[in-house]
């Protein structure tokens, strides 16, 4: 009996001991951008009491609120906060409506959001986030932000000033070395690094935005600095260079002062085989590049220490859509024929999944070149092949037929319907060009699909989650002048995206941007095509298949139509949190809602109404009074929430004492 009492016991020890780690982890709870594949061992909140989750503070920076507008790409509050050392480390930007107010890194509690310092940068902060290097014994802990005109700053977290040994006083020219004399210091206003850098021992890699506009622009190179005095160690080249592997794809000096190909997402670093991997976006102008325009729209696996590529896939060829990869990678175990494979995942606007072995490239479930139809128009420079992964299938919508035609009511259903019949409509498939005698509406737009956002993993499930929104272009016959642009038929408060006609120039002509829409009483446009608008997608990596499928979002102008307007899904920009209590927590919607999901079914579970939407990845941390919280900032004003509202408030919950 003592003997059974003394097991009990131990076993009792045994089993807090376990559980003890996943309530109370390191204070280091939250060190780098998408940490852990956004997957947090945390499980106080749970399916059966996140519906009691409340607001536990809220922080403003200072930028202020209104009841609709836009923020320019440049202020966008979009970050992910750290956790180091139980401090809550965030960047805010400045305002374009107020001068005076300056961008900071900030420190706040993050158990009551009280502000504990701020360093004021003389520049505007650019970006998604921070990142953190732990230092070295000799040199203390850091943090790296990007700022206007090109900048790279780096912040001695003990001094709270700026590493008067890193490169100038602090500051980095991360401008200079990618702009030739032709291009010279006329685009350094549109060039910086777009999010956290990446962070490999003593090296802080960055990517680069360099603007979008046609040659002569800046590189948009991927580069590795020494962490502690800022000097270039390594560059590689996205546009091959002459001399470089795979420069034979341009032809002429097409390869000269382009800015494409960059990575504009995040880069992810696999710490342990020193591997960074990078999604790069489109070529920029690839009309005026034949070819498949390598390393455009490509994966990147390249040697963290050396800069050398190890590996690469190209999941679009000469990409006449702007079908960029916006997802950063996320880092994967498959469990397949009894052995785990370490893999990286990697997604993009056009609605494809690709799983690839982290060391070899070799796709996990297949890829195969599939030929694609092509535009009738001779000029169309459009590739005749792309890849596709065998598994799984398209998570969001590829194409249109009659049959996706949108049936709320009968009388949507016959307007759309004669809509589709006038204008000689034919059904459209995966990467569909425009045609000379038939419109078509095609699938993704030029917005996805996925866009940026990063994913989140659950290991223990073996689910990855995505979130997509489906908003088709519609292309009519008649040829439009090179260069035109297109419009994107979408749900009222969405915005007007805008796609390339590329290729010769046939596409949709010049209308508005609900022409493809049917107009309510209200005013409000709902789309000829079928909803849902906005969906959270799980997929079973270990089987390469689709879990399940959730509409995420609300439409309010749609609420006319009953539930079937009102939940009917919404765009959606931003990332998603998993958590070991088998939830996924996600904002991103424009509908102002922040959400907690069943990771196993999709089942929502939870919703809170934010200041505005948020168009951030949340994250979650334990707090020094034992309270698990998640923090989601919530700014609004982008692009797929214009004449929304958009607010300064950095938001986060907890579960009541």
């Amino acid at each position: 009996m003592r003997f059974l009492i003394r097991a009990a016991g131990l076993i009792a020890v045994l089993a807090l001991t376990a559980f003890l780690p996943a309530q109370r982890p390191s204070v280091d709870q939250w060190p780098v951008y998408q940490h852990n594949s956004n997957f947090s061992p945390l499980a106080q909140i749970t399916p059966e009491n996140v519906s009691k989750l409340a607001e536990a503070w809220t922080f403003h920076y200072g930028a202020g609120s209104q009841d609709s507008g836009s923020l320019g790409l440049d202020y966008r509050f979009e970050v992910q906060p750290l956790i180091v050392g139980g401090v809550m480390y965030i960047s805010t930007p400045g305002s374009p409506r107020d001068t005076n107010l300056r961008a900071t890194i900030t420190a706040l509690e993050p158990e009551t959001g009280k502000i504990l310092w701020q360093y004021h940068s003389p520049l505007n902060i650019h970006g998604r986030g921070l990142a953190y290097w732990p230092g070295t014994k000799t040199v203390g802990p850091r943090l790296y932000v990007a700022v206007d005109k090109g900048y790279l700053m780096s912040l001695d977290l003990k001094t709270h000033e700026l590493a008067q040994n890193f490169a100038n006083k602090g500051s980095l020219d991360v401008y200079v070395g990618v702009a030739s004399t032709k291009v010279g210091e006329s685009r350094r206003n549109t060039f910086t690094v777009p999010n956290p850098a990446a962070v490999y021992k003593n090296l802080i890699i960055t990517s680069a935005r360099p603007g979008e506009g046609s040659p002569p622009q800046p590189r948009g190179d991927i580069r590795a600095w020494d962490a502690i005095t800022g000097k270039l160690v390594w560059d590689f080249h996205v546009i091959p260079q002459p001399g470089e592997p795979n420069h034979e794809d341009w032809t002429g000096d097409t390869w000269q002062d382009r800015s494409g190909a960059n990575t504009w997402s995040t880069m992810v670093v696999d710490q342990e085989r020193g591997i960074v991997f990078a999604p790069t976006g489109d070529s920029n102008h690839a009309d005026t590049a034949p070819g498949k325009n390598l390393y455009a729209n490509c994966l990147l696996a390249l040697d963290a220490t050396t800069g050398k590529l190890k590996w690469f896939h190209q999941l679009v060829h000469h990409d006449v859509w702007d079908f960029d990869l916006p997802t950063p990678p996320l880092l994967i175990d498959i469990h397949k024929d009894g052995r785990v494979i370490p893999a990286v995942l990697q997604t993009g606007k056009m609605s494809y999944v690709y799983i690839f072995d982290r060391v070899t490239g070799e796709p996990i479930y297949g890829m195969e070149e599939r030929p694609v139809k092509r535009s009738d128009d001779p000029n169309d420079q459009a590739w005749p092949t792309q890849p596709f992964p065998i598994k799984p299938g398209p998570i969001a919508r590829v194409g249109m037929s009659k049959d996706d035609i949108n049936k709320m009511t009968p009388e949507i259903e016959k307007f759309c319907t004669d809509f589709w019949d006038n204008n000689h409509l034919e059904a459209s498939g995966p990467y569909a060009r425009p045609m000379s005698r038939a419109s078509i509406v095609t699938f993704p737009s030029s917005l996805g699909g996925p866009n940026w956002g990063p994913l989140s993993y659950n290991p223990q499930l073996g689910l990855v989650f995505i979130n997509v929104h489906n908003s088709g272009t519609f292309r009519a016959a008649r040829p439009l002048p090179p260069g035109g642009d297109v419009a994107t038929a979408e749900p009222e408060g969405g915005g007007q995206g805008r796609g390339r006609a590329g290729g010769g120039g046939r596409g949709g002509g010049p209308f508005r941007a609900d022409a493809f829409s049917y107009k309510l009483p209200s005013g409000a446009a709902v789309p000829c095509y079928a909803p849902p608008y906005g969906a959270l997608v799980a997929v079973d990596v270990n089987k390469g298949e689709i879990a399940w499928t959730s509409t995420l979002g609300i439409n309010e102008s749609l609420a006319g139509l009953g539930d079937a307007g009102l939940k009917s899904g919404a765009r959606n920009l931003g990332g998603s949190l998993a958590t070991a209590s088998e939830l996924v927590f996600i904002a991103a919607t424009n509908d102002r809602r922040f959400r907690a999901f069943d990771a196993k079914t999709g089942k929502e579970l939870w919703v809170a109404e934010l200041p505005a939407s948020g168009h951030a990845t949340p994250m979650t941390y334990i707090g020094k009074d034992g309270s698990q919280y998640v923090a989601i900032a919530a700014s609004g004003g982008t692009a797929v929430g214009v004449g929304l509202p958009i607010s300064d408030a950095l938001v986060a919950y907890r579960l009541p004492k």
